[in-house]
């Protein structure tokens, strides 16, 4: 029957009266013989389908192109971590090295327009108690917004070594300005804006990460935080958890120079 003249009455009777005990092949034949119709002068309809937009009596032009996803602005911002324990090693080199490496890799593959930025922090005085002030101060854009040019990324990340404390909640404000600042520059509102961080431990100058990632993410910046811990101990793991979840990110564990490297490829 056409299904414009289905009428369940008339398929219900019809059932009824199909023989106890069918097979499910010859059940099935009975169906399609009831219910199918020809849907092909529905699909050359839709094939034929005029899918211009009319403008007061008039075709849209051809040049018209719908929004794609393209159109966004992407804005990723990488936070290092410079303290004193990145210097320790791993399997493959020193973690500073291979985050080096890997954050090189990483900003080399992503996709064509994406503007990257590089903060580092807590690369100033040393680990000693005498310059915890100055470490836990010290945080410094060293890549600023743009293109990726493997030429100068390069140097940025010869700028720096492995030396002080932790101040990963100064580091996030400060990346809230910079997106800030870029927002205002692009003058674009469709724009993501992500940051990863990379670290090996949590918080050493009692600043407040959580609170300062909620407060990153819950802005105009509206920034996912993501973390990638490097060979943390599980308290830093629950510690650093807590972070990105208050970013409305994701935290990975990664243990050595080739699962960070696999990580930030994937």
């Amino acid at each position: 029957m056409e299904w414009k003249n289905y009428n369940e009455i008339v398929a219900q009777n019809e059932l009824k009266k199909f023989p106890a005990h069918l097979s499910v092949k010859d059940a099935y034949i009975r169906l399609i013989q009831l219910f199918a119709f020809d849907y092909k002068p529905l699909a050359k309809e839709l094939e034929n389908w005029d899918t211009s937009i009319q403008i007061q009596g008039q075709k849209s032009p051809e040049n018209i192109k719908p929004p794609t996803q393209e159109e966004f602005q992407t804005h990723v911002e990488i936070l290092l971590d410079a303290s004193g324990s990145m210097a320790s090693s791993v399997n493959g080199g020193t973690k500073m090295d291979l985050a080096k490496e890997s954050v090189q890799k990483f900003v080399k593959n992503m996709p064509e327009g994406t503007l990257v930025t590089l903060r580092i922090y807590g690369h100033k005085g040393s680990n000693a108690s005498k310059d915890k002030d100055i470490s836990c101060k010290s945080s410094e854009l060293v890549y600023p917004f743009g293109l990726y040019n493997e030429e100068e990324f390069s140097k940025s990340l010869k700028k720096f070594k492995p030396t002080g404390y932790t101040p990963l909640a100064l580091a996030i404000l400060q990346a809230k300005k910079d997106l800030e600042i870029q927002k205002m520059k692009s003058n674009d509102r469709n724009t993501r804006n992500i940051i990863y961080i990379v670290s090996d431990g949590i918080e050493t100058c009692g600043g407040d990460p959580i609170n300062a990632s909620q407060i990153l993410h819950n802005s105009e910046i509206n920034a996912v935080v993501n973390i990638i811990g490097f060979d943390v101990d599980d308290a830093g793991q629950k510690a650093l958890q807590a972070v990105a979840k208050a970013g409305a990110g994701k935290y990975s564990t990664v243990e050595s120079g080739e699962e960070l490297a696999n990580y930030l490829e994937k």
